[in-house]
């Protein structure tokens, strides 16, 4: 699971606790990175966490939270929250992907670029392929999904490589110095629509709340899908405080 502002996460997940149990681990590191960007000691984040793990024994047992705290702290102290990042997308980067001979090898190598300039152009990253398809917006089996990845590899522009026994990702991309930049991506709700919107600017719009692309599917369309759900949410609240106060 990938999460482009990691500050924003962690207050969300303090406010609303774990969502899945699968993620525990993940969750706990993204805590540990956060209490440290407020400047908080070891000491007293291992104390946070534990705390905050104790509300969750549902979800685990006892005997491990000692273990999962010192997991999360040894890596989360290691590195920096990431949040209020920005990618740049060139012109040169967007002719090379749009040489590409479909849209969906199009939108996955979008993403794959703006992923690993949001990492920092490592050598190497990892990324799921679930986040890969969720980000391009592409609904494919699994055969055409390695399908597309094969081919993705043979136009050179990502490979495959093993590390200590495990896949991971390279971005081959090389970029003159003179490019011009021609999408500021700041905000990564809907990344993919941001693409699109460069190749067919006519058929979008912006949402009204964060500025994103959107598909203007007709006349009432106003919202991001991301702004919407929070929309909806309030909404609901709205209603759930009227009904209360008709009640009294």
């Amino acid at each position: 699971m990938i999460i482009f502002d990691e500050k924003y996460y962690a207050e969300k997940l303090l406010a609303n606790g774990y969502k899945n149990e699968k993620y525990i681990i993940f969750d706990n590191i993204i805590l540990v990175k956060y209490w440290k960007y407020l400047g908080i000691a070891e000491d007293k984040i291992r104390e946070n966490l534990f705390n905050f793990m104790s509300q969750f024994q549902n979800l685990y047992n006892d005997d491990i939270i000692k273990s999962k705290i010192n997991k999360a702290i040894k890596v989360g102290m290691k590195y920096d929250l990431l949040y209020d990042v920005v990618v740049n997308i060139t012109t040169e980067e967007l002719l090379i992907i749009n040489k590409l001979n479909n849209i969906i090898l199009q939108k996955m190598m979008f993403i794959f670029l703006v992923v690993w300039k949001f990492k920092g152009k490592p050598e190497r990253f990892r990324i799921s392929n679930t986040d890969i398809m969720k980000l391009a917006n592409i609904n494919v089996n699994n055969q055409n999904f390695w399908d597309c990845i094969y081919q993705l590899t043979q136009s050179e522009l990502i490979s495959m490589v093993e590390h200590r026994t495990k896949s991971y990702y390279k971005v081959n991309f090389v970029n003159s110095d003179d490019s011009e930049i021609v999408l500021t991506i700041d905000n990564f709700n809907n990344i993919i629509e941001q693409y699109l919107s460069y190749l067919e600017p006519d058929k979008y719009g912006s949402c009204v709340n964060c500025g994103v692309p959107i598909l203007i599917s007709n006349n009432r369309t106003k919202y991001c899908r991301s702004c919407w759900e929070e929309r909806e949410r309030e909404l609901w609240r709205e209603s759930k405080r009227k009904i209360r106060n008709v009640q009294v």
